[in-house]
């Protein structure tokens, strides 16, 4: 086996954090399925129109980043005015990093070593609104597409004030409530609660 390949950094690309470098976290494979720009500037936009129209509202609000890997999209989040992040990573060597990086952030966060699959709600979360960002590695969508869409149906039918549900996948998924938009490899599949 290859020797781990260490990134050389994503980012921030907006907000009070704005062009700050997260840390690419080691990837043993040498492989990456970062967020593209365009497709994280489209999930931002979305949530900015719904704040625009008075349905979010970003200082009051919660993002919660599970399979966070870096944790770009949820310190993104947190650079445009979310009022706090929750990251739930697995990988010892990505939550490590995870919580070094949040460590020198002077924002409200929670990271924690969990598998999203089980510790996925119930944070005792004071904000009004919660925004559910949702980006399992690419293999998980061969063998577990049945977990990941139990996982989201349990979020929707258990958890009070979610505002939104994003998710990256390989392609669009055809679930109740979701509208697939595709970015090239990536497919950002949107529902929209409040």
């Amino acid at each position: 086996m290859k020797p781990a390949k260490k990134g050389k950094g994503l980012r921030i690309q907006t907000g009070d954090l704005k062009g700050r470098v997260i840390p690419s976290p080691v990837s043993p494979e040498g492989k990456s399925n970062f967020t593209p720009a365009i497709f994280k500037k489209s999930l931002f936009d979305i949530l900015e129109s719904l704040q625009l129209q008075g349905r979010l509202n970003l200082s009051d609000a919660a993002f919660l980043d599970l399979f966070a890997g870096s944790g770009q999209i949820g310190i993104e989040a947190l650079s445009r005015g979310f009022a706090k992040a929750v990251f739930l990573e697995l990988a010892w060597d990505r939550y490590d990093s995870l919580k070094g990086v949040l460590s020198r952030l002077d924002r409200e966060h929670l990271v924690l070593r969990k598998d999203a699959f089980r510790f996925h709600k119930d944070f005792d979360l004071t904000q009004t609104h919660k925004v559910y960002f949702i980006d399992p590695p690419y293999s998980f969508w061969e063998k577990k597409e049945a977990k990941i869409k139990a996982m989201v149906e349990d979020i929707v039918a258990e958890e009070s004030g979610v505002a939104v549900i994003a998710i990256q996948s390989p392609t669009a998924l055809n679930w109740d409530g979701f509208e697939p938009r595709p970015f090239g490899r990536n497919v950002l599949n949107v529902r929209v609660l409040v």
